[in-house]
């Protein structure tokens, strides 16, 4: 059956009230709930306790600097008093907090971090980044009580609480073990030219 000449398709035609009215809901409801749904999405990865951390000179921590240099190398970074101590698979360097430090109050997560360069670029990204995890295995729900993840070679962190065993150079995803969420993670950005490195959420 051919169109009336006067006759408009039905996409061509002028929305009526009540559709002008659900279109508007419509459109406004999504605006709404996708900063929620962007935000569950982001709390997969990130926790709420509070980070920031700056440190200089990464070049004079060996462990660190491997991390930091290397792909598929990574180093646990704890405080302990008033030292930093930064540890390898094979050893382990102490350092004091600067002045610096001491004022502003360098806090490290939950339980310390875990720092390197995976040797997989992240979806999305076609180089590896320096990431951040926390040191503290997600099998705590009470984070007044932490269990320290443990380094082992191949990139890999273990929980001798829960057994499981987490890919640092694939996003923190479990790789051995019970199925579970990722680590926790922090932003992280490293300057090789100022040997600097800054954690924070």
């Amino acid at each position: 059956m051919k169109n009336h000449p006067f006759h408009k398709p039905l996409f061509l035609q002028p929305l009526t009230s009540l559709q002008n009215i659900l279109l508007f809901f419509i459109l406004n409801f999504s605006l709404f709930i996708l900063p929620f749904s962007c935000q569950k999405a982001e709390n997969i990865y990130y926790t709420g306790a509070r980070v920031s951390f700056t440190y200089t000179y990464t070049n004079t921590v060996p462990e660190l600097n491997a991390a930091l240099g290397g792909f598929g190398e990574f180093c646990s970074v704890r405080l302990n008093g008033n030292n930093f101590i930064f540890k390898g698979l094979k050893s382990t360097t102490t350092r004091p907090l600067t002045a610096v430090d001491t004022r502003v109050h360098p806090q490290l997560g939950l339980s310390g971090l875990i720092v390197g360069c995976p040797n997989i670029p992240e979806m999305g990204s076609d180089i590896a980044r320096v990431v951040a995890f926390d040191l503290a295995c997600p099998c705590y729900n009470d984070f007044s009580s932490t269990r320290n993840l443990d380094l082992q070679a191949g990139g890999l962190a273990h929980c001798s609480r829960c057994d499981r065993t987490y890919d640092l150079n694939n996003q923190g995803i479990v790789a051995k073990g019970e199925s579970g969420r990722p680590l926790f993670r922090y932003r992280a950005s490293y300057n090789q030219f100022g040997n600097t490195l800054v954690v924070n959420n």
